[in-house]
């Protein structure tokens, strides 16, 4: 079982359990399922590009390798920044209090790249968090589900459905008022050579 999204709101902690909501428990799923001759599952394999060797699941994994061809450890494993800069690990923020900020605007929940959503449940909630959310009010908080290199964005928020927590990067769309001028000649350019398609 995980640890729980515990928050801090206004001095007081909440505690709520999570359930990641999947789109086949929401909506139902289908499973296709190949079959013999004779109505058994078949199992899925792969042959080598010699054709010698026939893998069957479970006989591959993932690896990385450095230049001279040794095998480098997950803990080895570092993460850049666009710029290069290395970035730092990040613990998980389950089972630690995270601050609350907002209350935030609808308009920045819609700003947010929307890659999980967990249906929560209440081990303790503050009174003061609970007619929040009772009365629509969303917070914003600091989310990281295991150690990585990118913590992420969740929002707090609470309808006739439940509790949820919506996590996500911020991803906001810049607007141009009605007036703007038109973007300058050859913005729109790509950079390069032109493709003359008579040469392939």
């Amino acid at each position: 079982m995980a640890k729980p999204i515990v928050v801090s709101h206004q001095g007081a902690e909440s505690s709520f359990q999570l359930q990641k909501l999947e789109r086949s428990r929401l909506y139902g799923s289908k499973r296709r399922l190949p079959v013999d001759p004779d109505g058994q599952p078949c199992t899925r394999a792969a042959l080598t590009d010699d054709g010698e060797v026939l893998l069957l699941s479970g006989m591959t994994a993932l690896g990385w390798f450095d230049d001279r061809g040794r095998q480098v450890e997950t803990s080895e494993l570092g993460a850049q920044a666009p710029d290069g800069q290395a970035l730092a690990p990040v613990p998980s923020t389950l089972g630690e209090s995270q601050p609350l900020e907002g209350p935030v605007s609808p308009l920045e929940v819609l700003d947010l790249a929307v890659t999980s959503i967990y249906q929560l449940s209440a081990d303790s909630v503050s009174e003061q968090l609970a007619t929040s959310l009772a009365s629509g009010e969303i917070w914003r908080f600091r989310f990281n589900y295991r150690p990585d290199f990118m913590a992420e964005t969740a929002f707090l928020l609470a309808n006739d459905a439940g509790t949820f927590a919506l996590i996500g990067q911020p991803a906001p769309a810049p607007y141009l008022p009605p007036n703007a001028p038109p973007p300058p000649d050859g913005a729109d350019d790509v950079d390069g050579d032109d493709v003359d398609f008579e040469m392939l």
